[in-house]
């Protein structure tokens, strides 16, 4: 758990999260693991905090069953994440796809593959000592997250972060990395890792002087043809980060995934008053919602 402020104002109280972030994979409880009765309580107890949450929950998750029972519980809608099911093959995948996106995947893989003879191809070794996760990274950081200063190579701590998870997948085998090539030169690429017989997408990105050519769609297309023939993966997941997804990634996906947070509040002032922001912020974030549907 990650200790943090909560802001109420200009004043603050302590609270517990897990440790997540946008680009987690869903978060819970090993399997086969019993959630004591008490573990809010005993957070809340031991730490001193105002408020323990539990974010991007599956809907079958065991902390989410768990906390259906805890007192001064609540569990709201997180993250919609957009998945594609790789069950159903490939050709299944791309058939229901509209016609539009379908028209622009052909045209496109044909301009990129064919007219230009890019070159895919699809990897599980860790790309650290072979400076190919410095490229990916460097592409990353050629488009708008570079120039924003967002890029993982513009943060250290991010980069040493990411480093070391792509070693340690790698090692554990659950690293898949797809790379589209022009010639010696890094068009595009996705990596994530695999759990649970998904694949979770965690990072993308493409080289802006392909822009004319999609070379993300083209490339994401050919990852999910990947995943359809890989045995041990059953769900391609572009992760959510909110309720209101990219279009990017709706145009792919068979359907969304809701995922929860679970807010536990201490039995004192301080969680009656957090209880109630967060209340208060749910109900102004309804009202917005509803405002920009009848605009629309």
């Amino acid at each position: 758990m990650i200790a943090e402020r909560e802001p109420i104002g200009p004043f603050g109280f302590a609270g517990l999260r897990g440790a997540t972030n946008p680009h987690s994979a869903h978060y819970d409880a090993p399997p086969g693991i019993a959630i004591a009765e008490d573990l809010a309580e005993r957070l809340l107890a031991e730490s001193g905090a105002a408020s323990v949450r539990f974010d991007y929950l599956r809907d079958d998750a065991v902390l989410l069953t768990a906390a259906a029972r805890w007192s001064r519980a609540r569990i709201a809608p997180h993250a919609v994440s957009p998945v594609v099911d790789c069950r159903v093959g490939y050709d299944a995948w791309f058939a229901a796809r509209s016609k539009r996106i379908r028209q622009r995947l052909r045209r496109d893989g044909r301009e990129a593959l064919c007219d230009h003879r890019m070159r895919r191809e699809f990897r599980t070794d860790d790309p650290v000592p072979s400076g190919l996760f410095d490229a990916m990274l460097a592409v990353e950081r050629s488009g708008w997250k570079g120039r924003g200063g967002t890029a993982i190579a513009d943060n250290p701590a991010e980069r040493s972060f990411y480093t070391a998870l792509v070693q340690r997948a790698a090692a554990a085998g659950v690293l898949r990395i797809a790379l589209l090539w022009d010639g010696e030169r890094l068009a595009a690429f996705e990596f994530g890792v695999v759990g649970g017989r998904r694949l979770f997408l965690l990072k993308v990105g493409y080289d802006e002087r392909y822009a004319d050519l999609s070379v993300g769609y083209v490339l994401a297309a050919e990852h999910i043809r990947q995943c359809c023939d890989d045995p041990a993966i059953d769900w391609y997941d572009k992760m959510g980060n909110g309720m209101s997804p990219a279009e990017y990634k709706l145009r792919f996906a068979d359907q969304c995934d809701t995922l929860y947070r679970v807010t536990v509040y201490a039995a004192d002032w301080r969680g009656w008053v957090l209880h109630a922001r967060d209340g208060l912020r749910a109900r102004a974030k309804r009202w917005r919602d509803r405002l920009r549907a009848r605009k629309a």
